[in-house]
């Protein structure tokens, strides 16, 4: 093949390929400036979290030991940890399968899952901001925002930043933050991992053929530079290397 046949092809197959990678190569370029530019613990909401003193177990002599717990029908116990809800002793029972269950501290009674007010009292003392509760819903299905346990209640908050809290009825305990700085950040991390669904795997065929296609970009792009480069332009580099 002629040289100048040869450059005709790279150059053909370096627009075409600039044509389909520009709009991603701008998106990951793009996400990697607002991802690095907004802090972490910004995005994850940890800076409105609402720090508390920590709580001692009150009587702690007098408490249910955990030796003593019964499973309650849900499967061998696999773990049990003693905790407070909104001051309240209880201990959060992890068993084989996957389910969690409450029971008070004292008495060893499974408590009842976490009904909207205490929901609402959860993600009020969790969020520091003092602004009021838009409104509280049970979700049965993953949204945009939250794709983590179901069911879990939904307690919006109506400060600028439209903050949601996650709260767990099985558990009580908060489950995800988010906000409108958070959307922003992962509308980004979408874009930049390709995973429109999801949004959590990097390693889908998708991103792996646009990085490729990039490679092969900027070899097509290597080798135009190869071609615009003529013997004259080296004349300096050879007129020095006689004079050494």
């Amino acid at each position: 093949m002629k040289k100048q046949q040869l450059h005709k092809y790279m150059a053909k197959a370096h627009k075409w390929i600039g044509l389909v990678l520009g709009l991603q190569v701008l998106a990951w370029t793009v996400g990697g400036v607002v991802m690095s530019w907004i802090p972490i613990d910004t995005v994850r909401g940890a800076h409105n979290v609402a720090e508390h003193a920590p709580v001692a177990l009150p009587n702690v002599e007098g408490l249910l030991p955990l030796g003593d717990l019964d499973s309650h029908g849900k499967g061998q116990i696999q773990q049990a940890t003693y905790q407070t809800l909104l001051g309240r002793p209880v201990v959060r029972l992890a068993h084989l399968g996957g389910d969690v269950t409450l029971v008070d501290a004292a008495s060893g009674e499974p408590l009842s899952l976490i009904d909207e007010q205490v929901a609402r009292q959860i993600a009020d003392a969790d969020f520091k901001p003092d602004v009021p509760i838009a409104s509280s819903t049970l979700l049965d299905a993953h949204t945009i925002d939250y794709r983590g346990p179901l069911p879990v209640w939904q307690v919006m908050f109506a400060d600028e930043d439209t903050t949601s809290i996650y709260v767990s009825p099985a558990e009580g305990r908060v489950l995800a933050r988010r906000s409108a700085t958070w959307r922003l950040y992962d509308f980004f991390w979408m874009l930049h991992i390709m995973d429109y669904d999801e949004r959590k795997n990097f390693n889908n065929p998708l991103i792996m053929t646009f990085a490729f296609s990039a490679a092969l970009f900027t070899l097509s792009g290597l080798g135009l530079v190869f071609f615009r480069f003529y013997r004259r332009d080296f004349n300096w580099l050879l007129g020095r290397r006689k004079r050494l």
